[in-house]
């Protein structure tokens, strides 16, 4: 069998005879047939000699730099696109993440180079080029592909009773098929949810790449098909024909799931959360590990993403549905009805109550918290038409306020932003002449006003009760006591609306996070969205 050719980009000479020498030692499937030492002669040569397997390409080069250069590969015309691994330092992880969006293969660090780093990633890319000349001897069928997803869907949502005692034949041939392809021996589903819907087909193909070369490098051990369902959520669905014991079974769905969770986020800059089944043997198990799954990998509304949740991460009921009925419509009707008063802190109380109801009856289940918290928004939106209060102002802060709180991905974010709302329509039932009334004390006064002047310096309530002359518990203890909500959610609040300024005059994201003080625009970011329920990007288009 003739050797994989391979060609080198680096603008180090010694860097470019380093890799030569180690390819040598660490493959014998591969041969050096040329180099160059930046992208545009690379691009020229890898065009001239259509021949080329594997591209290993620096990213950091004069005239064009290997992102720019695997860009221009992607757009030339081969008969066998290479495959291009890159060579990054340890501050390059922003291009390693774009080179993947770009389709690069995998990635070395250059302060790693040795055989024994260097011979894994080879053995991966010759077994990557050998799988591709398989298929193109003998090219996957995309029926039998999207015939398994099919059933496997069925098999999802339905009984297995009624679809394998049915009178349909060519359904009874497919499952007999897919006990061929699967096997039943200790069957778990998975279900992966992104934490943001990602619009790009090719963002998805390479999804799908990256779960399938994982979970399916070793079919001896695992078996996996992988369906996609919609923007956010990816079907998974594994056997394991050798372990015979649940500690087993569960020892390798975590490696392979932990692995495909690292990647997206290394390479992509996805944040996943995944649920996971307990394992099951017969294709009547199907349904309920696929809805266990599903149910599980909800729990990232609760508690967020980057976790892999197993049964035992389900949290139970604290609140009976005898109490629910007692307590829920009370506590709605108090909220409701304090609102109407002028004092901030009275109806926060009772909001307070109404989410710890929520939480406790509803653990695993965020459509019907947000159901809930809907029909909640829609009645306190009510008492505005019925002062006779213009809503312009409030539609204006909060367009489309139902719409929104069914659009909310975390349990954070919703009772934040419903807060945020109901502050807001506070603040239209009550004008601040009717609360004048409600007077702040001298420290308060005084610590809001030192927030509106440092709001973007690293300022802390330790430092202001020092300037304000009180204990800093005492301050903290005040300034939610009189200002409705505490010190940290002040300042928040307070930079997000000077942020909103900034985006609204077209600035860009990091300038606005530098400028209402954050160091960290992604960090920015995150807090943003959480306080607004759009990202600053989409604020921004939404206010041009």
């Amino acid at each position: 069998m003739s050797k994989y050719k391979a060609f080198i980009v680096d603008d180090e000479p010694l860097a470019r005879l380093a890799l030569r020498e180690y390819i040598s030692l660490a493959s014998n499937d591969i041969e050096i047939i040329g180099e160059a030492g930046d992208g545009e002669e690379a691009l020229k040569l890898i065009g001239e000699r259509q021949d080329v397997d594997i591209v290993l390409a620096d990213i950091q080069m004069p005239r064009m730099n290997g992102v720019q250069l695997l860009e221009a590969l992607g757009a030339a015309s081969f008969a066998k696109p290479p495959l291009t691994i890159m060579l990054s330092a340890f501050g390059d992880y922003d291009y390693v993440r774009q080179s993947f969006v770009l389709g690069a293969f995998d990635y070395m660090l250059k302060a790693n180079l040795e055989e024994a780093y260097v011979a894994p990633v080879l053995q991966k890319t010759v077994e990557a080029l050998d799988h591709r000349q398989n298929q193109s001897a003998n090219p996957p069928d995309p029926d039998e592909d999207a015939e398994i997803c099919s059933i496997l869907h069925r098999l999802s949502v339905e009984e297995y009773a009624s679809l394998a005692n049915g009178e349909d034949e060519n359904l009874r041939q497919q499952l007999e098929r897919l006990r061929k392809y699967m096997g039943e021996k200790n069957q778990v589903a998975a279900v992966i949810r992104l934490s943001d819907a990602v619009q790009m087909d090719r963002i998805h193909r390479m999804i799908l790449q990256t779960v399938q070369s994982v979970a399916g490098k070793n079919k001896h051990e695992a078996v996996c098909h992988v369906c996609r369902y919609d923007e956010r959520q990816y079907n998974l669905f594994f056997t394991f024909p050798k372990p015979s014991s649940s500690m087993a079974v569960r020892r390798l769905s975590y490696v392979l799931l932990t692995d495909i969770k690292i990647r997206l986020k290394q390479f992509l800059n996805l944040n996943i959360s995944v649920g996971i089944s307990d394992a099951a043997d017969g294709l009547q198990e199907w349904n309920r590990l696929f809805r266990q799954a599903e149910r599980l990998s909800l729990l990232s509304y609760y508690l967020g993403y980057d976790r892999l949740f197993y049964p035992e991460s389900e949290k139970r009921t604290t609140v009976t549905e005898e109490q629910w009925r007692e307590e829920w419509p009370t506590a709605k009707t108090g909220l409701l009805q304090n609102l109407k008063e002028p004092d901030t802190a009275v109806w926060k109380r009772e909001y307070e109550r109404c989410c710890e109801l929520l939480s406790g009856r509803f653990p695993s289940q965020p459509a019907q918290i947000r159901s809930e918290l809907s029909d909640l928004i829609w009645s306190a939106g009510s008492l505005i038409y019925r002062k006779g209060i213009t809503s312009e102002e409030l539609n204006e802060a909060f367009p489309h306020p139902l719409e929104q709180v069914l659009k909310l991905d975390t349990w954070d974010e919703t009772i934040l932003w419903c807060e945020k709302y109901l502050e807001h329509l506070h603040g239209s039932l009550h004008p601040k002449a009717e609360r004048a009334g409600i007077r702040l004390s001298p420290i308060v006064a005084k610590t809001k006003s030192i927030l509106e002047k440092h709001y973007n310096e690293d300022i802390h309530l330790s430092v202001i009760s020092q300037m304000v002359g009180v204990s800093e518990s005492y301050l903290s203890k005040q300034f939610s006591k009189e200002v409705g909500i505490n010190f940290i959610q002040y300042l928040t609040q307070l930079r997000i609306e000077k942020a909103k300024k900034g985006l609204e005059n077209g600035m860009k994201i990091y300038e606005v996070a530098e400028m209402v003080g954050y160091v960290n625009p992604e960090h920015f970011s995150r807090i943003f969205k959480k306080m607004t329920g759009v990202s600053p990007l989409a604020y921004r288009r939404e206010s041009e």
